[in-house]
């Protein structure tokens, strides 16, 4: 690993690097998957979802979801193949610095509203930045790196990196759609409405009386 000039730069990222960090991202995301089952399944909803509550609650779900989708697959098709090869700072890019990872965070609140429970639908999303964050500080070291400060820090002062900028409309540029890009978004987002499906499944196990709640999260 090189070293950037500077008494106080930090070691350069190297795109191995960035692969290794990556593929400890998804272990990450995979084990708090699992440990949200613990929540999800012993948890009683706040409301049935046959109750206007409930509904409310269930669409909102649904909403955020489909927005989360909305999002990742307009990054996607944006970023496409010029990912490795130039920073891109139009469309979605222009207006948040991680699409993506923005998609995914509506997205995972969304599941946990479809289960029922605020808290669980906070925790996901809440644990699910954490792990993005940390990932998302390591990109910009090496976007930094690969595309030169100045070019990269003009990027950062007018773009931020979690919230959005909806005052203004983002320049469209142009896209250079990836096949494989394209085909692992759309596959990424079929999962999160399979989460979303399965949130139907476990309510139709509680009214039938297989699965019995363990405690509350409203």
């Amino acid at each position: 690993m090189t070293q950037t000039s500077g008494p106080d730069a930090l070691p350069a990222l190297t795109r191995a690097d960035l692969r290794r960090f990556q593929r400890r991202r998804r272990a990450a995301i995979a084990a708090l998957a699992l440990l949200s089952l613990i929540p999800i399944l012993g948890a009683a909803p706040l409301a049935p979802r046959a109750s206007a509550v409930g509904a409310l609650i269930h669409l909102a779900g649904l909403g955020c979801v489909a927005l989360g989708v909305f999002i990742r697959v307009w990054a996607a098709l944006h970023v496409g193949g010029r990912k490795q090869r130039e920073l891109v700072t139009s469309g979605p890019y222009a207006l948040v610095r991680n699409p993506l990872y923005v998609g995914t965070l509506f997205a995972a609140f969304g599941i946990g509203l479809a289960f029922g429970s605020l808290v669980i639908a906070g925790l996901l999303a809440l644990l699910a930045f954490l792990v993005f964050d940390w990932i998302v500080k390591l990109e910009e070291r090496r976007l930094r790196d690969e595309f030169g400060a100045q070019t990269f820090d003009a990027y950062l002062a007018q773009t931020n990196r979690w919230l959005p900028a909806l005052k203004r409309l983002p320049p469209e540029g142009r896209m250079e759609t990836d096949a494989g890009v394209v085909t692992r978004t759309m596959a990424q987002a079929l999962m999160f409405f399979l989460a979303f499906a399965a949130a139907h499944a476990l309510d139709g196990l509680r009214l039938a009386g297989v699965l019995k709640p363990l405690f509350f999260l409203p």
